[in-house]
């Protein structure tokens, strides 16, 4: 329930800035920083945090159904369900500040997004206990989810020089 309503947060700050902001809002970036959606300042400002409500919800959802069958994960759940609330604050600051003229750049902010989300969900994985993975045995299963955790890790790694290059290095990581 908290996370919905911190899902929610961004509304009151578009709601403040409703007179400042235009009828028409990017709400879909290029590679190339360039706006390639657009939508009503009321969806913006209230439409997508509730989309994500929904998201977040259904996320929680699934995350309590895998509590149910495979064990509580009080750490890792607790990660899981922060994600969305905590993107949909960054980027709904970086909408309506892009919406402000503020200089924003997407690729940037969404690479980071990612390769940090990545970082933490790979240092994660290996701490599982008695986790299922093909009806392996339970040495195996861990040996399996540490090489996970660090391939997780190392594409975050990835993704974060990949912000130090043109924006074709991120596309090419997000392939590779």
């Amino acid at each position: 329930m908290i996370t919905c309503i911190v899902c929610l947060l961004p509304i009151l700050l578009g709601i403040s800035l409703w007179n400042k902001l235009p009828d028409t809002m990017a709400i879909h970036f290029n590679i190339n920083n360039e706006p390639d959606n657009f939508a009503s300042k009321g969806f913006v400002v209230f439409g997508l945090p509730l989309l994500m409500v929904f998201l977040q919800i259904f996320c929680c959802f699934i995350n309590d159904i895998n509590e149910y069958r495979h064990g509580e994960r009080k750490k890792f759940e607790r990660v899981i369900k922060w994600i969305i609330p905590i993107m949909v604050i960054i980027l709904q600051i970086a909408t309506l500040g892009y919406g402000l003229g503020w200089k924003v750049d997407v690729r940037r902010l969404a690479v980071f997004i990612v390769a940090v989300i990545l970082l933490v969900i790979g240092n994660y994985l290996p701490k599982f206990e008695g986790a299922k993975i093909r009806n392996e045995d339970d040495e195996k299963a861990r040996k399996i989810q540490r090489f996970i955790g660090f391939e997780t890790v190392a594409v975050g790694i990835l993704f974060l020089i990949s912000l130090l290059f043109p924006p074709v290095v991120s596309l090419i990581c997000l392939f590779c």
